[in-house]
């Protein structure tokens, strides 16, 4: 996994609880939407993808297997990548 620090995207599967799991991470500073500066509109990431903007790729999988553990939620799957760039529809 990476240690790079920067906009990191995350992207899950979860077996329940999702909108706990989503609230809980966004408690830890991470995000579901952006804008683009100069932009009024704001983007919204797919339903369980967030992003964080000093977070470590490692430090994402770690804090999701957290929140995931104190709500006992089964993390299915996950991903956690080094995003420096988004563009959205």
């Amino acid at each position: 996994m990476g240690n790079t620090v920067g906009k990191i995207l995350v992207s899950y599967d979860v077996n329940k609880l999702h909108n706990s799991v989503k609230s809980s991470m966004e408690k830890l500073g991470y995000r579901d939407n952006f804008k683009y500066e100069g932009k009024p509109r704001i983007y919204y990431l797919p339903n369980t993808t967030l992003w964080h903007i000093k977070k470590t790729s490692n430090q994402a999988i770690i804090d999701l297997k957290a929140v995931c553990n104190s709500l006992g939620v089964t993390l299915e799957k996950a991903i956690a990548v080094l995003a420096d760039e988004f563009v959205a529809i």
